[in-house]
């Protein structure tokens, strides 16, 4: 594989996150408490993983390598319109949204939005 492909988020077809990642960073991003997304970091090849970041919690962002990490939104694992998370009945919440976890879901890479299919882990 050419390094410049590498580099490019492009070449992502498959993402591989937890349910439990996808579910924190919704609730910590609903909560406004912290800027959580779910990170992919580079190189990128066709089968990636994303893990939970938080903003700013390891100094620089946490990173510095030659091309930079996406990004993704934790809104992007649920349906449009799916409820932000409660004062009470957390667990109902939770739970709804493990069974509304996407298939496919949109990240962005230097061509644009790129959609990608999950597999969730655990």
């Amino acid at each position: 594989m050419p390094e410049s492909d590498n580099r490019d988020p492009s070449v992502v077809r498959q993402l591989a996150v937890t349910a439990e990642d996808v579910l924190a960073a919704l609730e910590a991003r609903d909560r406004g408490r912290r800027e959580a997304v779910l990170r992919i970091t580079p190189p990128f090849s066709g089968r990636m993983r994303a893990r939970l970041h938080v903003a700013g919690a390891e100094g620089a962002d946490g990173y510095d390598g030659d091309a930079e990490p996406v990004h993704v939104e934790p809104r992007a694992f649920v349906p449009e319109g799916f409820p932000r998370f409660p004062g009470t009945g957390a667990d109902g919440w939770r739970s709804a949204a493990r069974e509304s976890l996407q298939e496919r879901i949109e990240i962005d890479s230097s061509d644009g939005p790129l959609t990608v299919r999950v597999r969730y882990l655990g």
